[in-house]
């Protein structure tokens, strides 16, 4: 039996974190394939909240995001999971629901794991969690917060 891939969501919030005992013994337990995923919020598909940016601005701001994700995974992976050598490193721009399906559909993702923790804003949209298990074919293990 060929090992399972599972993709493990992060916001680098410590209730996201919760995860790792049950991502670990996927890995002990099952030789899991460990997907991590970071998603930049696109901040091109808001409207402005303080002035107008030029494409330039955003590409900018997209690349100290992303240059913190990479930082952020980083730390992540030598803090708890031993450097991650077993993990497959991953970001994204985007809508988060919408980077997370695709990348299952890429990598052919076999389950999710995500933590359940109350929307940043409420009341503007449905939310990621809920998006993903609606619409994910696979299964997706929420991880209680």
């Amino acid at each position: 039996m060929n090992s399972p891939k599972v993709l493990w969501t992060t916001d680098f919030s410590r209730r996201a974190e919760k995860a790792l005992p049950f991502i670990t013994s996927l890995i002990r337990e099952k030789g899991a394939d460990v997907h991590i995923l970071y998603v930049i919020p696109d901040i091109a598909r808001h409207e402005p909240w303080y002035g107008e940016y030029d494409e330039r601005h955003i590409q900018r701001l997209t690349r100290r995001e992303e240059q913190s994700a990479t930082k952020r995974l980083h730390q992540l992976c030598t803090k708890y999971l031993d450097g991650c050598a077993l993990f497959t490193r991953h970001t994204a721009v985007g809508e988060p629901a919408e980077e997370i399906l695709k990348l299952i559909k890429a990598e052919q993702i076999d389950m999710v794991v995500m933590a359940d923790h109350p929307s940043h804003i409420p009341d503007i949209g449905e939310r990621t969690l809920e998006k993903v298990k609606r619409m994910a074919s696979i299964p997706v293990e929420v991880i209680a917060t």
